[in-house]
């Protein structure tokens, strides 16, 4: 399921879908697609807001060895209706997944779970430190016996719905074609009235739910590898991703950074962190932290940012300074702030 609108992550999804924001350099979408090739290579993309992009990605070499349908959904149809959609290149057992997260996980025993307890739905599920963040799940002998969303007192559990299910085809006939419907909250507890085996498996690995900006720096910088860097005397550490043509002045300090592709990095900057996509450029003295610069940002010198996302193609001004909050242009043409 690929068609989410990413709302929350609004500077950076204004011109590039959800599934295709780069974490660690590749796309959010490969790293569900690479844990569900290990069980098959034949893929439905349900796709819909910039669906173009995602096809054109998955055009070329992308799809070399893999079979890949695209549904595309002019109006959105939740994450039910979106499956419903695909429901004539459906009939046996099959996984849905949500390509906004960093999915690496045991998708193997997922599936025998499944079929050796014979349930119509088994979701994959994960322990959450925040339970109020996600839909949870409480698990008796390996069957959910009841669901709660994103509880903010008395939650029944911690363990998250990692948004990744196997099924089996008879779970169409609880959608209405059509229509908006949402997989956790409409068809899940229909199946329960009727007595059908919903089973909760805890899987082992990694999962991140890029939702929101704080989430997106998060898989950024978990992905990312141990540095190795040592540039122009320049101090790079904790965890570190550098993209192609990265160029770092004298005298910065780097941690547990992100940045992407052709971006400058002038003298005495300093980065903690945060992410810093293509072709940005960053002025001298500068100091940025908890935060992300979308695509072609450009920053004066001695510009301070905070825990806040800045959007494409703007231009900040010498000493400025921004804290908590997001800075957008609204419209496709850059600007200055």
């Amino acid at each position: 399921m690929a068609g989410g609108l990413g709302t929350r992550l609004r500077p950076i999804t204004d011109n590039i879908p959800k599934s295709l924001i780069p974490v660690a350099g590749k796309p959010v979408v490969f790293y569900l697609i690479e844990s569900l090739s290990k069980v098959s290579n034949d893929f439905i993309l349900t796709v819909s807001y910039r669906y173009e992009k995602v096809i054109d990605l998955f055009s070329g070499k992308e799809a070399r060895g893999k079979s890949i349908v695209f549904s595309v959904e002019k109006e959105p149809l939740g994450t039910a209706g979106g499956l419903k959609k695909v429901e004539k290149f459906i009939e046996e057992t099959f996984i849905v997944g949500n390509a906004d997260t960093i999915f690496q996980q045991d998708v193997r025993g997922l599936v025998d779970f499944h079929k050796k307890n014979k349930n119509t739905v088994t979701l994959g599920l994960t322990q959450v430190d925040d339970p109020s963040e996600f839909g949870v799940a409480k698990v008796t002998n390996g069957r959910i016996v009841q669901f709660q969303e994103k509880p903010k007192v008395n939650a029944i559990s911690n363990l998250a719905n990692v948004g990744v299910y196997v099924m089996e085809p008879e779970v169409f006939d609880y959608i209405e074609k059509g229509k908006q419907v949402d997989v956790a909250k409409e068809v899940l507890p229909s199946l329960q009235r009727d007595g059908k085996r919903i089973g909760g498996f805890r899987m082992k690995g990694t999962w991140i739910d890029i939702g929101r900006p704080r989430d997106l720096i998060r898989a950024n910088i978990f992905v990312s590898e141990k540095s190795k860097y040592k540039i122009n005397g320049s101090r790079l550490s904790g965890k570190i991703y550098l993209g192609k043509h990265v160029k770092i002045g004298k005298n910065c300090v780097l941690e547990d950074v992100a940045v992407y592709d052709g971006t400058v990095i002038e003298d005495n900057v300093q980065i903690k962190n945060s992410v810093v996509y293509d072709g940005s450029t960053i002025g001298s003295g500068s100091k940025i932290e908890d935060s992300i610069l979308s695509f072609g940002s450009v920053l004066g010198e001695g510009v301070l940012i905070s825990d806040s996302v800045i959007g494409g193609g703007l231009l900040l001004r010498k000493g400025g300074k921004i804290e908590g909050t997001v800075v957008s242009l609204g419209e496709d043409k850059p600007g200055d702030y």
